[in-house]
């Protein structure tokens, strides 16, 4: 029995959903267009031009077209470990297994057009999320352990048992979108005033390997991957901005002007992706939990300041709600706090931007232990044990820093091109989810007829999941001026 329990813990290690998020605040990009991203993701209270559409809809202004799109160059690992040895099996060991999905491209086009002195119109078409990854390269393995039976690649669905890293060969891909028609107004020298209606769209696909079968013609069996393929949905919102120009005032005889003032709210954005999340998790066991994933609702407040006449730093904070969004609150999701800084130098044939970009992660531990205490299944350990597994390999929303760089060159009178680049640095972060290991083992040994040397020495056995996140991103935008 030692040696077949060893092999299970060499083997044995669980997966449902990993996903590869880029340059992020939870899910949402840290900032939309080039000059935005370059200069930490800030723009709430300073005219980007056509790019300001989901910015702040009223700081819109011109005659002004910009088309680009951003090249995300991320790195995730993933593994789960599990530990038997205190019901004499060992030690999984696994390694961090690599995303094939190496690279992903989300476009941006922005238009506003000058209606009047006081009045614009804008239509923007902006990627504000994209994630996915690729591990069908981890080895699945086969044969129950406690059964003594010999691995098998054609057994059914019962044999399977993970794959070496913990993974189950998952491949998972969403996209979304969102369409804006901004409309801005000036009502004097001092204030501005817009609204963005924002139509989204969303598109969800994953599959792995549960160990579900079919049958074939010959009589045995072939293994193919979990999935119905991708659901879509659309999503309806609006964004609310103000812009404020603060009259130049005086503090201990320093004379402040050129300073103004950003507000933006945001409605959250309802979306659901029939057979996602919802077969996911019920193929955990867990309750209750459906397809709505619902884009949250924003506060967000910045200031952009004139140092001089061709300096300007700007600082922005959001509030995004992700404790109230259907389906991230389920899983354990906080709302979220984002400080950004930026910092412009206008130049004639050069203009250079960096920043910085902090949000601490949404997502944290949930508190757990053993699967079975006095009062038999304890479903709110095991509960937890998933969710801390799903958030890491699921929906790994772990990059706090962001450090951005870029600038502007001049091609002509009307036209510039505009480049940023974002650099998230390598975070871990690991979970406790021993009792999803423990849930498991025990099923796999006979469930209530489990030996009793299991029995006694369940609760000891451990499991901690792992993820790695780095990632560099590139975003380009020619910008036009029409006069």
């Amino acid at each position: 029995m030692k040696r077949e329990h060893s092999k299970l813990l060499s083997t044995l290690s669980l997966g449902v959903l990993t996903t590869s998020l880029f340059a992020t605040n939870g899910d949402y990009l840290i900032g939309l267009g080039p000059k935005s991203r370059a200069m930490g993701g800030t723009g709430l209270a300073y005219s980007l031009g056509a790019e300001s559409a989901l910015v702040n809809p009223a700081l819109i202004e011109g005659k002004r077209v910009m088309f680009g799109g951003s090249l995300f160059i991320p790195s995730v690992k993933f593994k789960s470990s599990i530990d038997t040895t205190a019901i004499g099996g060992g030690n999984s060991y696994p390694s961090y297994q690599k995303s094939d999905k190496l690279a992903s491209v989300i476009p941006e086009v922005a238009v506003s057009y000058q209606l009047d002195e006081k009045t614009a119109i804008g239509v923007g078409m902006f990627g504000i999320a994209g994630m996915g990854v690729d591990y069908h390269k981890d080895r699945p393995f086969y044969g129950n352990p406690f059964a003594h039976r010999k691995p098998s690649p054609v057994t059914p669905q019962n044999e399977y048992i993970g794959t070496k890293n913990g993974t189950n060969q998952l491949t998972t891909n969403i996209q979304l979108m969102s369409f804006a028609i901004p409309y801005a107004k000036k009502i004097n020298d001092e204030i501005r005033i817009g609204i963005v209606p924002v139509i989204q769209y969303g598109s969800f696909a994953m599959s792995f390997n549960s160990g579900a079968y079919q049958h074939n013609s010959d009589g045995s069996y072939q293994n193919i991957n979990t999935g119905t393929g991708a659901s879509e949905d659309f999503g309806f919102g609006a964004q609310f901005g103000l812009s404020y120009a603060v009259q130049p005032f005086e503090v201990k005889k320093v004379k402040v002007k050129h300073l103004s003032f950003g507000l933006v709210l945001k409605t959250p954005v309802k979306m659901k992706y029939d057979h996602q999340l919802s077969d996911a998790t019920k193929a955990f066991g867990l309750k209750g939990f459906s397809d709505n994933l619902t884009q949250p609702g924003e506060i967000d407040m910045g200031f952009a300041y004139k140092i001089a006449k061709d300096k300007t730093v700007l600082l922005d904070y959001k509030y995004i709600m992700w404790g109230s969004a259907a389906g991230y609150k389920d899983f354990g999701w906080e709302n979220q706090s984002v400080f950004a800084v930026g910092y412009e130098k206008l130049g004639y044939n050069w203009t250079w931007r960096a920043g910085y970009n902090y949000a601490k992660s949404p997502i944290k531990a949930l508190p757990t232990g053993p699967v079975f205490d006095q009062n038999g299944f304890n479903y709110r350990n095991y509960k937890n044990a998933v969710l801390n597994y799903f958030n890491l390999a699921g929906f790994p929303a772990i990059p706090e820093h962001h450090f951005t760089f870029g600038g502007a060159k001049r091609l002509s009178q009307h036209t510039s091109l505009d480049f940023a680049f974002v650099y998230a640095p390598k975070v871990k972060k690991s979970f406790d989810t021993s009792a999803m290991a423990q849930a498991q083992t025990a099923n796999m040994a006979g469930g209530k007829n489990m030996p009793p040397e299991v029995a006694r020495g369940l609760a000891q056995v451990q499991s901690v999941s792992s993820v790695s996140h780095n990632q560099i991103s590139f975003t380009v935008g020619l910008n036009i001026k029409y006069y």
